[in-house]
């Protein structure tokens, strides 16, 4: 548990950096499945959009909170993932973090 720990300090990092420059834009909540390592298992998924950036964090800590609880578990096994909220013109999908 505690790599999950880590990539929300980290993602949480990363908003604070992006917050200011942002802010009149909708917020996205990206999500990437891990392995237990904490090893990533796919590409970002786009997920819901945010008015605010601290709409978009609240929805990451939900997230969170859920994959930490039992009933979030799949096929018996915990689900893990790495969460992000960053500004609708970012896409961590690419080099440069832009559409």
């Amino acid at each position: 548990m505690t790599a999950i720990r880590i990539i929300v300090f980290l993602s949480l990092g990363v908003g604070a950096f992006i917050g200011p420059l942002a802010a009149e834009e909708k917020w996205v909540l990206w999500e990437r499945p891990l392995d237990a390592k904490g090893e990533k298992q796919g590409d970002w998924r786009r997920g819901q959009a945010f008015d605010a950036e601290r709409w978009c964090k609240g929805a990451m800590t939900t997230a969170v909170n859920q994959a930490l609880n039992s009933t979030a578990q799949v096929g018996g096994k915990p689900r893990f993932a790495e969460y992000q909220c960053l500004p609708d013109s970012a896409d961590p999908r690419t080099a440069k973090g832009n559409r």
